[in-house]
C-alpha cells in the first residue's frame, strides 16, 4: 500500500503513493458523503419517519434496479486498463450507450405493468419514473469516476464527487422546506442535480468515444454480465433487510433501521475509499509481479481499517442522538453488528479483487448469490420474530458467509493468487473486530466508561501520529 505507483502508458499521469490516494479518497468520501450524513438530522427533523422510510425504499430498489439494467460495465473498467489502455475513451462509450438501451427497455416493461409493479416496489409512478431517470444518468458519472480512478487521476475524481454531493444536498434541503409533499421535494433534491451534471458528463464521453463498438461491449459482457447476479446479490444483501422491513413492520421500524445504517456509512466509505486506491496498486503489482509487496502492505492495510473501525464502534451512540435525535436512540444496538458487516465486506472485497483480475467473475456470482439467499432466508425466519433489529445481525451474518464463500473460490479457482494475503492475520483481525463489537454493546449501557476508552482511544493515536510523522508526511509528499 505505500509503494508508489506510475502509469506507464499515460504520460500525463503524476506518480501518487496508494497511501496519498487512499487519504485523498476518503476526504473526498468524507465530504461528499459526509454532506449526506451531516444533513441527515435536517431531514429526520423535517420529514415524518414515514417519508424518510419511502426515501431509504426508493434508494433501495434503484440500487438494486440499476445493478441489472446497467449491466454492471463499471465493474470491467478496472481491468479494461490492461487490454484497452488505447481506446479507453471507446470503451466507456460503448459500455456506457449500451447500458442506455437496457435501461430503456427495462423502463418499457414497467410502465406497461405499471399496476404490477406499483404494488411490488410500495411506490407511486411517479416516484418510479423518477427512479428511473436516476438509474439512467448514474453510469456516466460511475465510469467517468473509474476511469480517472484507474489513472491516479484523483484529483479530479475529488471534484466530480463534491459537485455531485453538494449540489443535490443544497437542493434537497430547499425543496424539502418549501415544497408541501417533502417526499416528493426529497426525491427530486436526489434525481434532477445528478440528471443534470450526468447528462454534461454523457455527452462529453459520447463526443470523445464517439463509437459504440462490438468488441468493447463484448469484453465487458464477459467480465460484466457474469456479475450481474453478483452486484444484484450484494445489493440484495444490503437493501433487502429494508425493503422487507418495510413490507412486516412498516415505514416508522425502516425510518430506525435506515438512519443506523447512515451512521454505518462512516465505516462503509472508509472501506470503499480505501478499495478505490487498493485495487488500482493491487493490480499493478500483481502484473509486475510484486509479490512480496502485496504480502506486506496488505497487513498494513487491514491494520489500518481496524484500527479507525474502533473508532466508528465507540462514538455511534453520540452520532445517532446528533443525526437523529431522541427518537432514534434505541437503534443504537443496531450498529454493533452493522459496522462489522461492513468489517466482513473490507475484507471479502480484497478477494474479490483477485477474483476480478483473473476474470473470473462467473463464480464471484455464485459466492454472492449464495450469501444473499442465506441472508434473506433468515430475514424470513427472524425479523417477523424480532423485529428490524434481527436485520442488523442476519445481515452480519450473510456478509461473513460472503467472505467464506470467496476466500474458498479463490483459493480453489484461482490458485497462482491465493497466498498473496495472510490469512491468519486476517483471522486475527476478525476474532479481534468482533470482540470490539460485543464490548461496544456493553459500553453503550454505562457512557461514562465508554468516554474513558474514547479518550484512551484518542490519546493512542495522537501518540501513534507523533511518533510516526515523518514516515506519514513521507508518504503523503509522495
Amino acid at each position: 500500500m505505500l509503494c508508489t505507483v506510475r502509469n506507464k502508458t499515460h504520460k500525463e499521469n503524476k506518480k501518487a503513493s496508494t497511501a496519498k490516494v487512499a487519504i485523498w479518497y476518503t476526504i473526498s468520501n468524507l465530504l461528499s458523503s459526509g454532506v449526506a450524513f451531516l444533513t441527515t438530522p435536517i431531514f429526520t427533523r423535517m420529514m415524518s419517519k414515514a417519508e424518510y422510510g419511502q426515501v431509504s425504499n426508493f434508494l433501495s430498489w434503484e440500487g438494486i434496479l440499476a445493478a441489472v439494467l446497467t449491466l454492471n460495465f463499471n465493474a470491467s473498467i478496472v481491468r479494461a486498463k490492461y487490454d484497452f489502455d488505447s481506446r479507453m475513451d471507446e470503451y466507456l462509450s460503448s459500455i456506457m450507450l449500451t447500458s442506455n438501451i437496457f435501461i430503456i427497455i427495462g423502463y418499457a416493461v414497467v410502465e406497461l405493468n405499471s399496476a404490477y409493479f406499483i404494488d411490488r416496489f410500495s411506490m407511486d409512478i411517479w416516484l418510479i419514473r423518477m427512479m428511473f431517470l436516476y438509474i439512467f444518468f448514474t453510469p456516466p458519472l460511475q465510469f467517468l469516476q473509474s476511469k480517472h480512478r484507474i489513472y491516479w487521476k484523483y484529483k479530479t475524481v475529488v471534484a466530480l464527487s463534491m459537485l455531485s454531493s453538494l449540489g443535490g444536498t443544497a437542493i434537497s434541503i430547499l425543496l424539502v422546506m418549501f415544497m408541501k409533499n417533502r417526499l416528493y421535494g426529497r426525491i427530486i433534491g436526489i434525481v434532477m442535480p445528478a440528471a443534470f451534471l450526468n447528462l454534461i458528463i454523457w455527452i462529453s464521453i459520447v463526443y470523445k468515444g464517439r463509437k459504440l463498438s462490438f468488441d468493447c461491449v463484448k469484453y465487458a459482457g464477459i467480465i460484466s454480465i457474469p456479475l450481474i447476479p453478483a452486484a444484484l446479490a450484494n445489493t440484495l444483501l444490503g437493501n433487502s433487510d429494508r425493503v422487507m422491513i418495510t413490507k412486516i413492520c412498516g415505514d416508522t421500524a425502516n425510518a430506525l433501521y435506515s438512519l443506523a445504517y447512515s451512521v454505518s456509512m462512516l465505516a462503509s466509505l472508509l472501506w470503499t475509499s480505501m478499495n478505490q486506491a487498493w485495487s488500482p496498486w493491487l493490480y499493478d503489482n500483481i502484473n509486475a509481479n510484486e509479490r512480496n509487496a502485496i504480502w506486506k502492505h496488505s497487513k498494513l492495510y487491514l491494520g489500518v481499517f481496524a484500527t479507525l473501525i474502533v473508532g466508528v464502534f465507540l462514538i455511534s451512540p453520540e452520532i445517532i442522538l446528533v443525526l437523529g435525535g431522541r427518537g432514534y436512540y434505541d437503534a443504537r444496538y443496531v450498529m454493533p453488528p452493522v459496522i462489522m458487516g461492513c468489517v466482513f465486506q473490507f475484507i471479502y472485497a480484497m478477494y474479490v479483487n483477485l477474483e476480478i483480475y483473473a476474470k473470473k467473475t462467473v463464480t464471484i456470482s455464485i459466492g454472492t448469490f449464495m450469501a444473499a439467499l442465506l441472508n434473506i432466508g433468515l430475514n424470513t425466519i427472524f425479523i417477523p420474530k424480532y423485529g428490524y433489529i434481527a436485520a442488523a445481525y442476519t445481515t452480519m451474518v450473510g456478509y461473513l458467509a460472503l467472505f467464506v464463500f470467496h476466500y474458498l473460490i479463490v483459493r480453489f479457482t484461482v490458485k497462482e493468487l491465493s497466498n498473496l494475503y495472510d490469512l491468519k492475520f486476517i483471522v486475527l483481525m476478525i476474532i479481534g473486530m468482533t470482540a470490539v463489537g460485543g464490548l461496544s454493546l456493553l459500553l453503550y449501557a454505562n457512557s461514562y466508561v465508554r468516554y474513558g476508552v474514547i479518550v484512551v482511544y484518542s490519546l493512542a493515536l495522537i501518540y501513534s501520529g507523533f511518533k510516526y510523522k515523518d514516515k506519514i508526511i513521507m508518504l503523503l509528499r509522495r
